[in-house]
């Protein structure tokens, strides 16, 4: 495996997971979820491709374009409306320890669709990932809905699947382009859902603040560099270090938002970053 695609997933799972404190601050600063989804998009759109005209990149055409527009209109719309829909129903730790499927799913898919091989390795850091992700989220089985259950499981195969369609576009096009093609067809899609709902516009400078955060940070950043590292060492590894991000949001909830980090959430934590050094410390075959 390559250290600097490591590093790049890295990266990513620290920018995405920063999104959870973004938006907790949005919300308390008198946003909501639509306007935040809107403008999050949107902002990101318009930087990522004034910044890809001015460096004259080309934009990829003819089925790569359609694959790249898929992947932002259909799948990242499909997994974000199936997460928020699961969350409603079910709450967020169910929701989160279903989304956390995806690794799994996608050592699967990887194995029948890209022919991809799979090593001890790779099945010992998908155990600890997905014990760790279980110990770091906690379930709670009050509100057991099946129709939210089935959306969690949706949200991650629909990711899954976004992930290794990604797979293969990487190969024809740069993470940067790809990022402008795929965050401006999900802003299309939300606008359009903004303009038929009626959304609100930001209303002062913490608002914009927030929402400009969530756009640089944990949209642009954080998927550039997930493309980008993804590109180099392939969907599985890149899936179970994902879920890093769980370890930077309990942390920094606990460190911004006072929220309590328990013992079993610290060796849930422990699991995952054992996983990660596992994974970097694999070689390249």
């Amino acid at each position: 495996m390559k250290l600097v695609g490591f590093i790049l997933i890295i990266i990513s799972a620290i920018s995405f997971g920063l999104m959870p404190i973004f938006a907790t601050f949005a919300y308390k600063s008198g946003l909501d979820i639509r306007t935040i989804l809107l403008f999050r998009f949107l902002i990101a759109a318009t930087l990522i491709n004034i910044y890809i005209l001015i460096k004259k990149h080309s934009y990829p055409r003819g089925k790569l374009l359609v694959i790249l527009i898929f992947m932002g209109a259909v799948l990242y719309s499909a997994q974000a409306f199936s997460y928020f829909t699961a969350v409603s129903l079910i709450g967020s730790s169910l929701t989160s320890i279903l989304l956390y499927l995806y690794p799994s799913i996608v050592l699967v898919l990887s194995v029948i669709l890209l022919k991809a091989k799979v090593h001890k390795l790779d099945i010992t850091a998908l155990v600890l990932t997905t014990i760790g992700a279980i110990l770091v989220v906690g379930i709670k089985f009050e509100n057991i809905n099946i129709i939210g259950v089935i959306f969690g499981i949706m949200a991650a195969l629909v990711y899954s699947f976004y992930i290794i369609i990604g797979t293969k576009a990487m190969s024809r096009t740069s993470p940067v382009v790809a990022t402008g093609v795929v965050i401006a067809s999900s802003a299309f899609i939300y606008v359009l859902y903004g303009l038929s709902t009626g959304v609100d516009f930001p209303q002062n400078i913490e608002q914009w603040k927030w929402i400009s955060y969530i756009s640089i940070v944990s949209t642009i950043i954080a998927i550039i560099t997930f493309f980008a590292g993804l590109k180099l060492i392939g969907p599985v590894k890149s899936s179970m270090i994902s879920t890093f991000e769980l370890v930077i949001t309990l942390f920094c909830s606990y460190l911004f938002l006072g929220e309590k980090m328990g013992f079993v959430q610290i060796i849930g934590s422990i699991f995952i970053l054992i996983s990660a050094i596992i994974l970097a410390k694999e070689k390249d075959e």
